[in-house]
């Protein structure tokens, strides 16, 4: 099984990361073959609304979100991860995500009907007033694209790196990752 995180932080060793750590830790004793794309370490545009991608199924645009795309498509498991700001993505994965709509056209459709996808976030106020509205969003999101919603974990965290200091969370995340490389059928594991 292949697993492609797209991180929506732009901190390494941040919380979110710690948790995708702990959630790959779990996958790779499973076999699982996982790979992380730092958004913000690449060049990618916001959708131009051209609608160029109705006819092809491709962005016109050429930019690093095409190597993404190659990920998504070839990934069997997506793991969205970011911390929440305004109870929402961080602009970072908000950009890639809205850059999936050429996905709904042309082949690609077909291609990501039954994959799954897990939200990984963190967030510093309690999950459940945090992560209502990203949560909802890309569910329908996920919906859309004929994915399934495959579970989630939203831990609250503050300053840079205390979600290390949290084992139970990260034991969750691992927990979370052996399911989901073992193939079983998930459930929502949220905090709300």
């Amino acid at each position: 099984m292949k697993m492609v995180a797209l991180m929506g932080s732009p901190r390494k060793r941040g919380n979110t990361d710690l948790l995708v750590e702990a959630f790959f830790a779990g996958a790779k004793s499973k076999g699982a073959e996982v790979e992380k794309v730092w958004l913000n370490d690449l060049r990618i545009h916001g959708c131009q609304a051209c609608l160029a991608c109705h006819k092809t199924g491709r962005c016109r645009q050429r930019d690093d979100m095409t190597g993404v795309y190659e990920r998504l498509l070839a990934a069997d498991f997506w793991v969205l991860a970011t911390p929440v700001y305004w109870w929402g993505p961080t602009a970072q994965l908000k950009t890639a995500i809205d850059r999936w709509y050429c996905l709904c056209y042309g082949e690609q459709p077909k291609l990501l009907k039954g994959k799954k996808m897990v939200l990984l976030t963190t967030c510093a106020d309690e999950p459940k007033v945090a992560t209502p509205y990203l949560r909802g969003m890309l569910k329908q999101a996920i919906g859309f694209l004929q994915m399934e919603w495959a579970g989630e974990i939203a831990v609250q965290a503050g300053p840079k790196g205390e979600v290390a200091k949290k084992p139970a969370e990260l034991a969750r995340a691992r927990a979370l990752g052996i399911k989901a490389a073992g193939g079983k059928r998930l459930k929502s594991s949220a905090q709300c």
